[in-house]
């Protein structure tokens, strides 16, 4: 890929980008671009070389331009107009060549302008030899949190899930977790990709021969990869969830609603499946509010609503709130007005079924809603399916129609 050409605005700020999109250094239109939710700050490490940050920032590949704030004593702040770029760049993490080093983290206010500051960077380990029955987001996310804050999760490979994690550099790197599966368990053992890695103290930045710490005595090294003494402290016992199909007669609800706080956006979504286990409908439904109670509450009234268009008899309530199925059942009020008006008027709804039965399960048991909820989130109109569902929710109704189990990580 050819290096994206560089425009010079002012002694502080410089942006990157493709041939003819070029970009006017005013504030305002950074607030366009979204910089403080898309930012991260750099700093550059390192023996002085002929390559600078410009051959850095070339390494990262990236699509679109990238903002560049030169803040002083090799601090940058890169602002990233395209959300792929930016996810791109955390989750690559530090970049190394010929003795520099380029480490990331991500902006916050406040954050303090000092190598301390950029302790964490980010790299990706394997987990090696893993089931595939734990190839989950939410397992392998708990995995990972012993080693570091998880921040992406790759399991395209047909060998080896991977975990981008973020990690404090001047700590030596975690060998790996033990599971507790209820059947005595198993070690999970974390694998680094990682340059520029000291094979003596397990720290990154120097070499072996140039190492300042003393060796612990427990520590292993397998091949190319470091691996730090154990922690001794296991993960919480796994349960394992399914999809169930209901009874003759009756018609399953699944609902979730969702808000994102970076985005400011909410919504509601849910299917109705029958005793086969058969698609029925589904809806997806932006919803005005930033509370994820909220949202849950209106997820559960456009789903009755739909079902009561669709003449539902008998139905089979199933969400993830717990806190929402509670107050169905009357085992809890709400605290606000808005929660005990819209309550109150989800029960008028319920009077228009024959039977009705609510009862909670985890996200495993309800993705489909799940997945709904986040298209609902991205939608500016309320949208319905009937008969044939949308293309992306086929692959969890196929998860569901033959009951797979899914592992959580009970606390």
């Amino acid at each position: 890929m050819a290096a994206l050409p560089l425009v010079l605005i002012s002694p502080w700020t410089a942006i990157y980008s493709q041939p003819a999109h070029y970009f006017h250094p005013v504030e305002h239109e950074l607030q366009e671009f979204g910089w403080k939710k898309r930012s991260l700050l750099g700093k550059l490490f390192g023996k002085k070389s002929v390559l600078s940050i410009h051959d850095m920032i070339d390494k990262w590949e990236l699509d679109d331009s990238v903002i560049v704030k030169c803040l002083g004593d090799e601090f940058y702040l890169f602002s990233f107009p395209l959300k792929s770029d930016f996810i791109k760049v955390w989750s690559q993490g530090t970049v190394f060549a010929e003795g520099l080093c380029l480490a990331v983290r991500r902006w916050c206010p406040g954050l303090e302008l000092d190598s301390k500051s950029m302790s964490y960077t980010q790299m990706w380990m394997k987990l090696p030899d893993l089931d595939r029955c734990y190839w989950t987001d939410e397992v392998l996310s708990m995995m990972a949190s012993s080693a570091g804050q998880p921040i992406a999760i790759d399991t395209s490979s047909s060998d080896e899930a991977r975990v981008c994690i973020e990690v404090d550099v001047n700590e030596p790197l975690v060998t790996g977790v033990h599971v507790d599966d209820g059947e005595g368990g198993f070690w999970q053992s974390f694998r680094y990709e990682i340059p520029g890695l000291c094979f003596h103290c397990g720290r990154i930045g120097h070499k072996r021969e140039y190492c300042p710490h003393p060796r612990r005595r427990n520590m292993q090294t397998y091949g190319s990869h470091n691996l730090a003494p154990r922690r001794e402290h296991g993960l919480p016992p796994l349960r394992y969830f399914s999809w169930h199909r209901p009874d003759a007669g009756w018609v399953k609800l699944n609902f979730d609603g969702s808000f994102k706080g970076r985005t400011g956006r909410a919504g509601g979504g849910g299917l109705l499946r029958d005793a086969q286990g058969s698609f029925i409908a589904a809806f997806a439904t932006p919803l005005d509010t930033s509370d994820s109670l909220m949202a849950e509450i209106g997820a559960l009234e456009g789903g009755l609503r739909l079902a009561l268009k669709l003449n539902v008899e008998q139905i089979l309530i199933e969400g993830d709130s717990k806190i929402t199925i509670e107050m169905l059942s009357g085992k809890r009020e709400g605290t606000g007005e808005e929660e005990k008006s819209l309550m109150t008027h989800i029960r008028e709804l319920l009077q228009g079924f024959q039977e009705v039965t609510a009862r909670h399960e985890f996200r495993e048991a309800n993705r489909p809603a799940d997945h709904l909820a986040n298209i609902a989130t991205q939608a500016h109109e309320p949208m319905e399916w009937h008969r044939h569902p949308p293309y992306s929710l086929l692959p969890f109704l196929h998860h569901d129609q033959f009951s797979r189990v899914v592992p959580r990580l009970v606390l």
